[in-house]
């Protein structure tokens, strides 16, 4: 039986293959189209009502929407572009992608959703669904098959200054690097992002698992990043004891020289994220079920995780892309931020009641709307 090192390069050669002919269908008079199943009105804060004016769906304006189905075939249609739902082709369009995809750990996440009877004096039926099967017939090898199309897509979605980002975990990151590096170039990667964390579960003959990896590529040597800084910690801001008009230094000596070094705005970020607060380290704890951002998603990601990304990555109303959506975290920083979004569900079976609670929480609406 070969090993899967041996299988890399025959799923990369079929994923290529899939790639042409989506490619080819794309050309054709043939598109997928996107339909609108449900248009939300923004609405202004005075007693939550529609008070502006109403939009044709032209092209013209941009609406903000949530995609549910199958993402590969979804790409496709932003590709091809939709006249008839107003969307132009997304090719090169998007300015930063961030994926949280299955992590082929063969898990099965469940999650419980209310669905109210027609006698309203029932109490409502709880219906269990999978939302979210993290299962593969022939395991590693076909989690990778379905990855590569996905992730060559996105690369063609995305603007030649785009930022592109995907989390994932120990159980198959190093092989999708691998295609990640065929897919953008290995010229083209920025980063290996460590996001460390904590928790209560400590295996008796492993060290802790305790961090994901999130990959960074760009797809040209000019692209969106601004930098953050990270305040000083009080220790190191009683290292600079002196002040003058140019703002607080420090004594160095160098050589048997004086030198004044001046304490600047804050420490840059490094690719190192932590969930405790030590020295400098900003805190990014995961979601616990007891805190107010938890939306009962078992793979849920922290908002300052997205906000770290967003802010680094994007401008304002920059068109940003989660096409493995989640819980709605990446929409639900976009709206706080003011990018502009595309999120796509994937192979999820929410019904709308729940995604409407899920995204309305967060400041969005489901579907199709307007970012103002």
């Amino acid at each position: 039986m070969e090993s899967l090192i041996e299988q890399l390069p025959k799923i990369v050669e079929e994923g290529k293959k899939e790639v042409e002919k989506i490619m080819e269908r794309l050309e054709s008079e043939n598109h997928i189209g996107l339909q609108t199943n449900e248009f939300v009105l923004p609405i202004r804060k005075e007693a939550n009502l529609f008070r502006g004016k109403y939009q044709e769906i032209d092209g013209q304006n941009w609406f903000n929407r949530l995609c549910y189905g199958d993402n590969l075939l979804v790409m496709q249609a932003l590709l091809s572009g939709d006249e008839a739902a107003g969307l132009p082709s997304m090719r090169g369009k998007i300015d930063l992608i961030y994926i949280d995809p299955p992590y082929d750990s063969k898990a099965d996440y469940r999650t419980k959703i209310t669905l109210p009877d027609l006698d309203l004096e029932q109490k409502p039926n709880v219906m269990e669904q999978f939302a979210y099967a993290d299962l593969w017939n022939k395991g590693t090898v076909s989690y990778l098959k379905s990855m590569y199309p996905r992730l060559y897509l996105m690369r063609e979605l995305l603007a030649l200054n785009g930022i592109f980002y995907i989390h994932l975990d120990w159980h198959a990151c190093h092989y999708v690097k691998i295609m990640l590096d065929d897919i953008f170039g290995k010229e083209n990667f920025r980063n290996e992002i460590i996001w460390k964390y904590t928790g209560s579960l400590q295996p008796q003959k492993d060290f802790a698992r305790k961090h994901d990896v999130i990959y960074r590529y760009s797809k040209s040597a000019d692209y969106i990043y601004h930098p953050d800084l990270i305040p000083y910690s009080e220790n190191s801001i009683n290292r600079f004891d002196k002040e003058d008009e140019n703002g607080r230094f420090k004594i160095t000596y160098r050589d048997g020289k004086e030198y004044k070094t001046y304490m600047k705005k804050g420490k840059p970020i490094e690719d190192v994220w932590i969930d405790k607060i030590e020295t400098d380290i900003m805190e990014i704890p995961i979601v616990m079920k007891n805190s107010s951002e938890f939306m009962g998603y078992d793979t849920q990601k922290p908002e300052k995780l997205l906000e770290r990304i967003i802010k680094a990555s994007s401008n304002e109303n920059s068109i940003v892309a989660d096409f493995f959506a989640g819980s709605g975290t990446t929409g639900g920083r976009c709206g706080k931020t003011r990018q502009t979004l595309d999120n796509v569900r994937f192979r999820e079976t929410r019904n709308n009641d729940y995604e409407k609670k899920t995204y309305r929480q967060r400041g969005k609406t489901i579907f199709i709307s307007s970012n103002r």
